[in-house]
């Protein structure tokens, strides 16, 4: 009965070690893809200048449909001026 206890010990260690290095691995490549996706995609960005810089093709301008709180004037109130120089 002893033998069994050996090989249960000894199979439970291989796969905690099994799971260990796929775990290791698994880590490795999402680390690889992020810093080659860091890297290419901001090589991408600086031969596409413009409003792709912003997001898939989006615009400068902020454009409000229907919507009133862009219609009526703003008017800015402080209480306090900071000078900066």
């Amino acid at each position: 009965m002893k033998i069994w206890r050996i090989a249960g010990i000894a199979l439970m260690a291989g796969l905690v070690l099994f799971l260990l290095t796929v775990l290791l691995k698994l880590l490795f490549v999402a680390l690889i893809a992020a810093l080659l996706i860091r890297v290419v995609g901001s090589r991408l960005m600086h031969r596409f200048p413009g409003p792709m810089q912003m997001g898939h093709g989006a615009s400068n301008h902020i454009i409000s449909i229907d919507n009133p709180t862009y219609r009526s004037p703003m008017w800015a109130n402080a209480e306090r001026v900071i000078s900066i120089n």
